[in-house]
């Protein structure tokens, strides 16, 4: 199965390194990059292991060693990440 951002999602990674590179370290960015990355693409091979959202056709990927959550639905024969957010923020009301 393909594996697609949305150009949101993009932006969502931008965001998190950014605030990362200003909170954190560059080290603490890279290491939560590259985690987000490895669950996204684990979503190739087991697209419905999120859980089901409110909304039908988008699925949550919850946390694991890191505080974000990944949005995601299934479309035809590819994953799209729509959101990366933090637990800590409200759940966002406009993902379609």
């Amino acid at each position: 199965m393909g594996l697609r951002y949305d150009p949101r999602a993009i932006q969502d990674l931008r965001d998190i390194r950014s605030y990362l590179v200003a909170h954190a370290a560059d080290r603490a960015a890279e290491k939560i990059r590259r985690h987000l990355q490895t669950r996204a693409n684990r979503l190739r091979t087991r697209p419905f292991m999120g859980i089901a959202s409110e909304h039908p056709s988008i699925r949550i990927l919850p946390p694991t060693q890191y505080p974000y959550r990944i949005y995601y639905a299934i479309r035809d024969e590819e994953v799209v990440i729509l959101h990366i957010r933090h637990t800590a923020r409200r759940l966002p009301g406009d993902l379609l």
